[in-house]
């Protein structure tokens, strides 16, 4: 398989009604692949019917699914699989489905992307783009992200490797592409995402990993005053595993020790 496949054929196009490029209606997951085998694809799948429920979007063809992952994976020793499963082209206009759309299931492989680190390190600023607040959406890796693609054009123009978005309250919710987890001299915590955000795999990884190793987490609200205090600071998803911050807001930062000991931990674990 060379990809990318729609609806298990090879294919590049979409209909133009499709109601995951008219109104965003689908969802996505990004999929680490290496020596030819997707990882942790159980948790994503499991976001992903998670996802599909609370939008209430009727999905079966998940062994069909698990194939095509698997086959795009097959003879890479590392690259990313993306998946997105849309409603379906529309059956009729306007916002609400009518109920009988056939739901379109996108794979594609793509390269594993070099990392976006300047000379000096891992530089992370905090954005001007904020998220807004939708218990509704909280968590899903929905298929509107205009606000990350705004963060990450700025991101890009700051030459910055990532940024730090907040919400309209004014909460760290975690990067644009990213979770985030901060440890000062109580250990460790992360965004609660209750209001909004995406609960990436790896943060589940993470969580796991210092449960197993008697970590505790505070997951709740985190001000942009304790970021400024904070002693480490690692930013969190496939691609980029649990990558430290050396600059935070301009700050440098010189302690990645948790960040070390939980990657070794997630890496013990098959996955």
């Amino acid at each position: 398989m060379n990809g990318p496949l729609i609806d298990g054929k090879q294919s590049a196009s979409v209909v133009c009604t499709d109601r995951g490029l008219q109104y965003g209606d689908g969802l996505f997951e990004t999929i680490s692949c290496r020596d030819g085998r997707a990882r942790w694809l159980e948790l994503h799948f499991e976001r992903l019917r998670s996802g599909l429920g609370r939008l209430r979007l009727v999905f079966d063809m998940f062994e069909e699914l698990r194939a095509e992952i698997q086959g795009l994976a097959s003879g890479h020793e590392r690259c990313l699989v993306k998946v997105i499963v849309t409603r379906g082209a529309a059956t009729r206009r306007g916002y609400a489905p009518a109920g009988d759309e056939k739901p379109t299931r996108i794979v594609s492989r793509h390269p594993w992307p070099t990392a976006n680190i300047s000379a000096d390190g891992f530089r992370v600023g905090i954005s001007s783009v904020r998220l807004g607040s939708n218990p509704l959406l909280a968590g899903l890796k929905h298929l509107n992200r205009l606000e990350q693609v705004l963060a990450q054009m700025a991101c890009q123009e700051s030459g910055l490797s990532e940024v730090l978005m907040l919400s309209t309250m004014q909460h760290v919710i975690g990067g644009s592409m990213s979770n985030v987890f901060f440890a000062n001299e109580h250990g460790l915590m992360t965004p609660e995402l209750r209001d909004c955000g995406v609960e990436g795999v790896m943060r589940r990884l993470v969580l796991r990993a210092a449960a197993d190793l008697g970590l505790g987490v505070q997951i709740r609200a985190i001000s942009v005053e304790e970021v400024a205090l904070a002693r480490e600071a690692f930013f969190t998803n496939v691609r980029l595993g649990l990558q430290s911050a050396h600059w935070l807001d301009g700050r440098q930062l010189h302690s990645d020790a948790f960040a070390q000991r939980l990657q070794r931990q997630i890496d013990a674990t098959p996955g």
